[in-house]
């Protein structure tokens, strides 16, 4: 304390010695205070501690003159920069979601729905890039980031040079070609700092002024002498980095490992940062580069330890008070909340990519629009995922407006993925999925799902998505699968169903959200036993075809379809089913059918999720029930498949129809008019470790015609699920008022 004291007094004496000697030599000149530049290091989460630092040299009446910094010390660097106060800077960082920033996940909501429908149940993907296979640069593309920054760093949109900013600044970056440290002192300041924090191979490069950069910290994780070449006297550091491990014991994850192997390369330029420092204020923390849910704890360690400089700190801010009265007149701004956008330019998009694309922003060209308004646009914009990299910035064209640049020519050509699975039902399979996007100028798409297994199945889309405007889409759909048919939970059959169908439709969507279709489908069909116990269904066992027409509305909002914590699920149909073929007409015949599925996921804390659900089924068609066969069936009714089949916990079906219920085994009822209501309570007890209990109840019946004649069913049960990489690992336990009996049921993976 006392040598930080001594130090002080000795830089300021020397100061005010050579401002003295000028001073003589010149009595015109007046004695200024020494200049005082501020460096932050890089640190990942460990950067917010640098927040407690501002807070001590604000409380001390610091002047900073200069101010720098790598990585998570540029972001927090730049916010100071640009006007944000300590206060300000923490309300935002504990606003943001960092789990998607560090993951680059987007709200599903904005994924298109025929991504939705393909995606979300893949192990692995590979992208395609000029019909070839190959790695990605990066684990994320940093669009989240990307888009912070935006918004961060909108008050400074019309300044291009960082020493105008209310305090000057600069960051490093790292120039990924030649290996040089970079230093970033003008430009568009979000993309400037965002290049000083491209993690190598977690977030993608970025381009700036010609070079290709990644994180700052890599070669230059403390800038003190850059600052000090700004014009600084006097250095302030604030430094988070741990140092090289001593044993390997010490490199316990991927991340400690990652940031040993970097840091060799940054050694000398902190121990020539330090030797530059003047006064070193070393945060030493338990916590971790990753560490993002400990902010607040953090943020207090931070200024724990500049408390602990703040005798040096005042003595320092005091002298140079002395000289020159430091009085500030920081207006601590707040980010942008309207943009004035000229134009919305695509530089490297063809004249069909833009027609294709233009859609998106046509209500933001033009206008004076939120930021949270383009945000959303954005976010629609990536959710039809054609581009693998997608960025914007503001290019400032005057004092009051900009135009808006987007980048995205990288177009994503497609992926192969594969997933895997088991379940008491289905039994295990494999899945290859082969999407291809970007077809025809990015105006269409093709997916395909392969399943292979003892219940295989081949399903394809090509769509042309035009959003609200009509589109145009192909569907086939082939498969073939067996189960058990029950009654009071004892097995009394085993049936194999086989179809395909190819369909032709009309696509319409609002904002990625809400998908309507309308279009034709044919399907060829056929049910049997597997082993022939009913000698009168074998007149079925051939294969019949048929035709009908649909319309459809689907919504999913679900923030993810496995352990979803909010949003809805609906799906509504109708469609007029009539046979082409004369095999089945003395039982099957022209049927309209309806149905409505909803569910819905409520948050009512952080750990319980509340899930209801309802089902709702009606079959328009004529039946005489008297003369029903041995089947059970009666004339004039859907064919077997279009009938609604309650049973298992299944989310995911073959059979568009089949509808989950706890406690009932897979397809024990059947029939033509159903209802279902659902209610399931979900504890995240553990990390990754959930218990749900679940309950549902309803009715299934062939015919109704009074309300005393309906067998009401109830089913309960509880499920303990794991969140591993390959999907939900679950174990069920159930009953039902039709069983009393305890069921199981195991699955092992994404549904699919």
């Amino acid at each position: 304390m006392v040598y930080h004291k001594l130090i002080s007094l000795f830089i300021i004496f020397n100061l005010f010695s050579i401002s003295l000697f000028s001073q003589t030599a010149n009595s015109e000149q007046e004695l200024k205070r020494p200049k005082v530049g501020l460096v932050l290091s890089g640190g990942g989460a460990k950067g917010f501690a640098y927040i407690g630092l501002l807070k001590v040299l604000e409380e001390v009446n610091m002047p900073l003159d200069y101010i720098g910094g790598s990585s998570m010390g540029a972001i927090i660097a730049a916010l100071y920069s640009v006007g944000y106060s300590p206060e300000t800077i923490t309300k935002i960082i504990n606003e943001q979601d960092w789990e998607s920033f560090i993951s680059d996940i987007q709200d599903r909501k904005y994924t298109t729905y025929e991504e939705k429908l393909f995606g979300d149940k893949y192990v692995l993907s590979i992208p395609i890039e000029k019909k070839i296979f190959a790695l990605s640069k990066s684990l994320n593309s940093s669009f989240n980031i990307d888009l912070m920054l935006n918004n961060l760093f909108s008050p400074a949109i019309h300044i291009q040079d960082f020493n105008k900013l209310p305090i000057p600044f600069l960051c490093m970056g790292t120039d990924l070609i030649t290996g040089e440290a970079v230093v970033l002192n003008k430009g568009n300041l979000a993309r400037a700092v965002r290049a000083s924090m491209a993690i190598p191979g977690y977030f993608s490069p970025t381009e700036y002024d010609g070079k290709f950069l990644v994180d700052g910290g890599v070669v230059n994780n403390y800038p003190a002498e850059q600052v000090k070449a700004m014009g600084a006297d006097i250095i302030i550091g604030g430094d988070t980095q741990s140092g090289l491990k001593k044993n390997m014991n010490e490199l316990t994850s991927m991340t400690t490992i990652l940031d040993q192997v970097v840091s060799f390369s940054r050694v000398d330029a902190n121990k020539k940062g330090k030797e530059s420092t003047d006064y070193y204020v070393n945060i030493k923390m338990p916590y971790g580069t990753l560490d993002f849910n400990k902010i607040d704890s953090i943020i207090v360690i931070g200024e724990k330890v500049a408390r602990a400089h703040y005798s040096e700190l005042k003595t320092l801010a005091d002298s140079i008070n002395n000289i020159e009265p430091f009085v500030s007149n920081r207006s601590n701004i707040q980010p942008s909340k309207l943009i004035n956008i000229d134009q919305v330019l695509w530089p490297e998009l063809n004249t069909k990519g833009k027609e294709r694309f233009n859609s998106f922003f046509e209500d933001i060209s033009h206008s004076n629009t939120s930021i949270s308004k383009l945000e959303e646009n954005m976010f629609q914009l990536n959710g039809t995922k054609n581009f693998n990299e997608l960025r914007y910035e503001f290019e400032a064209i005057g004092k009051d407006s900009v135009n808006m640049k987007i980048e995205a020519a990288k177009k994503n050509k497609g992926t192969l993925a594969a997933g895997v699975h088991y379940d008491n039902v289905y039994d295990g399979s494999i899945l290859l999925n082969l999407t291809l996007r970007n077809i025809n100028g990015g105006r269409a798409k093709f997916f395909s799902d392969l399943v292979l297994g003892r219940n295989p199945r081949l399903k394809t889309m090509f769509i042309i998505n035009n959003g609200f405007r009509p589109g145009f889409g192909l569907e086939t759909d082939f498969y073939s699968f067996g189960f058990s048919e029950y009654s009071g939970g004892t097995k009394v059959n085993s049936w194999h169903f086989e179809n395909f169908s190819a369909s032709a439709f009309v696509p319409f969507a609002i904002k990625n959200n809400y998908f309507f279709k309308t279009g034709f489908q044919y399907e060829v069909f056929r049910f049997k036993q597997d082993v022939v116990i009913d000698l009168d269904l074998e007149a079925y066992n051939k294969f019949a075809d048929y035709g009908n027409l649909y319309f459809s509305f689907n919504h999913d909002s679900r923030d993810k379809v496995n352990f979803t914590k909010k949003g809805q699920l609906v799906e509504f149909k109708f469609k007029h089913v009539f046979p082409f073929s004369d095999q089945w007409v003395d039982v099957f015949s022209n049927a309209s059918i309806m149905y409505l599925k909803h569910k819905n996921y409520v948050s009512i804390s952080k750990k319980m999720v509340l899930q209801s659900g309802l089902f709702m089924g009606y079959t328009f068609s004529k039946y005489l029930n008297e003369t029903s066969n041995s089947a059970g069936f009666g004339q004039q009714i859907p064919t077997v498949q279009h009938l609604f089949g309650f049973g298992g916990i299944n989310p995911t079906n073959y059979v568009e129809s089949h509808v989950p219920f706890t406690g009932i085994q897979f397809i024990e009822t059947i029939g033509a008019y159903a209802g279902k209501a659902s209610v399931n309570l979900q504890y995240n007890f553990y990390p990754k470790l959930y218990v749900t209990l679940m309950a549902d109840a309803g009715f299934n019946e062939m015919e109704i015609d009074k309300f005393d004649d309906i067998n009401f069913l109830f089913g309960y049960g509880a499920k303990v699920s794991y969140d591993s990489f390959i999907g939900p690992i679950e174990f069920s336990l159930m009953s039902s008022n039709i069983d009393a009996s305890a069921s199981a049921f195991l699955n092992i993976g994404f549904w699919f």
